[in-house]
């Protein structure tokens, strides 16, 4: 029988990778790197992808490998390299009509900003023994 964390690392390979959040202000400064964020469709172009409106009030143009084959509409959580103003999409996914509701822009706004201001938000330092502090690993 498969061990719990081989299971785990073939379900989400990537899993070990943190992605950035950004905001459109932000955009430019992670130039080349991965990159996601927050935008609600603002219009489609058949030969460039789809703009989004930003957490942050700007449009990005986010640039598709292929042609759309659906319709794309209200706000989506984009991933893919900055490009300056625009990204270079690798995955896009709609949130629901029940999470838009009450979306907290401000709020995501803030979360991007702090993140962005700090080198490397998810080091917790040394793990190494006493290295948390007494938090001990799950079993």
């Amino acid at each position: 029988m498969a061990d719990q964390d081989d299971f785990e690392d073939s379900q989400f390979p990537d899993n070990d990778e943190l992605i950035p959040y950004v905001t459109a202000g932000n955009l430019a400064q992670r130039n080349g790197a991965k990159v996601t964020l927050w935008g609600k469709v603002t219009k489609v172009s058949a030969s460039e992808g789809f703009y989004v409106k930003t957490v942050d009030d700007q449009e990005v143009l986010v640039k598709l490998r292929r042609p759309l084959s659906d319709a794309v509409e209200g706000w989506y959580e984009i991933s893919g390299v900055s490009q300056g103003k625009s990204i270079l999409c690798e995955e896009y996914v709609p949130f629901s009509e029940e999470m838009t509701k009450n979306i907290d822009t401000e709020g995501h706004k803030a979360l991007a900003k702090l993140l962005s201001a700090l080198d490397d938000p998810w080091n917790l330092g040394d793990t190494g023994s006493g290295g948390l502090n007494g938090v001990t690993p799950m079993e």
